[in-house]
C-alpha cells in the first residue's frame, strides 16, 4: 500500500475527482466524470456536488504535498470476465502474414493523479468546503511498458474497438474542475484529480498466412 493510499485511509479515506480531455485537436473533447467518494471518506453522506453549497463559511482545499499516484485504485471499479481467444478462420489461407493484438481481460481502471489537494476542519461542527483543480498532466497509451509505435497504434485500435471507443493515444488533465461537500467535524478530507486510465490485459501475437496463429 502506497504512501498517499494509507495515509487518506487512516485520516479520512478518499475523495477521488476523475477529468480527463484529450491532448490532440482532432479528438473531441470529455465531460469531466462524476466525483466518485471513496468509503470512510471524511465527508458529510450525500454532500459531495460540482456546485456551490448553501451555507456561511467555506474552506478551500490546498495544495497537498503527498507523492502522486500513477495508478490509484478506483472505489467502485472491478476487473471484468474473461475473454476467449481468437477464433481460427475456416479458409486456408488468411492473407499476409501480420501481428495482432487480443483482449484476454478489461482490468479496473486506475487514476492517474495529477493534483492532490485536502482541507481539514477542526472546528467541533460540519464545514462547507470547495476543491478545484489547479495543475494539469499527460497519461499515454503503454505507458507502464515498453512498446512500439506500431504496437501502440495497435493496442489503442483493439481498445477502441472493444472496451472503449473514447480512448485517445494521449490524455491531459484539466484544469478548474471543481467539488464541493461538507467536512465532518475534526476531520480531514482529500481529493486527487487526474485521467482515468483504461487497464487491459492480453497479447500480441502473430497470425500466418495458413490461418495459424503463433
Amino acid at each position: 500500500m502506497s504512501q498517499r493510499i494509507g495515509i487518506c485511509a487512516v485520516a479520512a479515506g478518499l475523495l477521488i475527482m476523475g477529468s480527463s480531455v484529450p491532448a490532440f485537436a482532432d479528438e473531441s473533447a470529455q465531460e469531466p466524470r462524476p466525483v466518485v467518494t471513496a468509503e470512510g471518506a471524511g465527508v458529510v453522506p450525500d454532500s459531495v456536488a460540482d456546485a456551490p453549497l448553501t451555507g456561511s463559511e467555506t474552506e478551500v482545499g490546498v495544495d497537498s504535498e503527498a507523492p502522486l499516484e500513477e495508478d490509484l485504485p478506483i472505489p467502485g471499479e472491478t476487473d471484468g470476465p474473461e475473454r476467449l481467444g481468437p477464433k481460427e478462420p475456416m479458409s486456408e489461407y488468411c492473407g499476409p502474414g501480420h501481428y495482432f493484438a487480443h483482449i484476454t481481460k478489461n482490468k479496473k481502471n486506475t487514476m492517474s493523479v495529477k493534483y492532490a489537494t485536502f482541507v481539514k476542519n477542526n472546528k467541533s461542527q460540519t464545514m462547507d468546503f470547495k476543491f478545484s483543480s489547479k495543475k494539469s498532466g499527460t497519461t499515454t497509451i503503454g505507458g507502464s511498458v515498453t512498446l512500439s509505435g506500431e504496437f501502440k497504434a495497435m493496442w489503442l485500435g483493439k481498445i477502441k474497438a472493444d472496451v472503449n471507443f473514447n480512448a485517445s493515444k494521449s490524455w491531459t488533465s484539466e484544469i478548474g474542475v471543481e467539488a464541493y461537500g461538507k467536512v465532518k467535524a475534526h476531520d480531514t478530507v482529500y481529493s486527487d484529480y487526474g485521467i482515468m486510465k483504461e487497464n487491459v490485459y492480453g497479447y500480441t501475437a502473430y497470425r500466418y498466412s495458413n490461418c495459424k496463429t503463433g
